[in-house]
């Protein structure tokens, strides 16, 4: 049997989930993972989440580091890490760096990295979907893939998150494996994780973040890979981890990480 932990979730905090800390933790426990890294949405710039759907509303709220830390505690059995996703802001670097660093002064300890908005646009939001028919998609892919690779050379972030999140809707370029060699050798040189999330098999593209062809890429050049489900209710938890992990193990990979504070990892056989 596999021992695994789910390293991105979700809850009401963000405004676009449901379930309490303490409900997700539970749902680890029962889903019979180890353990898990919680990471909520860090707080945006207020112009880009002015109603408060996207992440945690105002600076990241302490409650939610002392809430995880007592929950931490009550769970002897499972590892709980405190995290955060947080978006890499291209237009405004600096405000994203201060961002991480006042949340790690907070107590939070991992803290992964995602590319959502392009120029303002959440590209990703399903009400914001007909934007793609004024879009040129190849544009799209080439702009999402420099942020991307923009925000894995920050040093901002121990993981990058759904590394090709741009194809949820579908939408596919013809050569994708250009942009997927050139993330895996930035993710490589840096040495940043990357996550592999079960999530693309809930959405209308129906594949893993990323695809297997990047996965391959990212194993053959040695990156390190963590498992995620971005579950957004306990439901979701460990999704279809079984399924990931077997996948993962046919492409050559034979460890998962588990992100730790102070930039620790802990490596899990497959």
């Amino acid at each position: 049997m596999r021992v695994l932990v789910d390293c991105h979730m979700h809850t009401q905090l963000c405004g676009h989930a449901t379930g309490t800390l303490a409900q997700m933790v539970r749902a680890v426990a029962d889903s019979g993972l180890i353990g898990a890294v919680m990471t909520e949405h860090l707080p945006l710039k207020p112009e880009l989440d002015p109603d408060g759907i996207y992440a945690m509303r105002g600076d990241i709220d302490e409650q939610y580091v002392e809430q995880l830390r007592r929950i931490r505690g009550e769970w002897g059995g499972v590892g709980v890490v405190i995290g955060v996703e947080a978006d890499w802001i291209a237009s405004d670097p600096e405000w994203t760096r201060e961002s991480v660093h006042d949340a790690r002064a907070k107590g939070v300890e991992v803290v992964l990295g995602s590319v959502h908005f392009l120029d303002g646009w959440a590209f990703d939001d399903p009400d914001m979907m007909t934007e793609w028919d004024n879009r040129d998609v190849q544009a799209v892919w080439d702009e999402y893939f420099t942020q991307w690779c923009a925000a894995a050379r920050s040093g901002l972030f121990e993981v990058m998150s759904h590394p090709d999140l741009v194809k949820k809707f579908g939408h596919i370029v013809d050569n994708a494996l250009d942009y997927y060699d050139e993330a895996a050798r930035v993710a490589a040189e840096t040495g940043v994780l990357c996550e592999v999330s079960t999530a693309g098999w809930r959405k209308p593209v129906n594949e893993l973040y990323p695809h297997e062809t990047m996965i391959e890429l990212l194993i053959q050049r040695g990156v390190g890979l963590t498992m995620a489900s971005d579950a957004h209710n306990p439901s979701e938890v460990a999704y279809r981890f079984d399924d990931c992990a077997q996948v993962l193990y046919q492409l050559g990979a034979r460890q998962i990480a588990y992100p730790q504070r102070e930039g620790r990892v802990t490596w899990l056989e497959l």
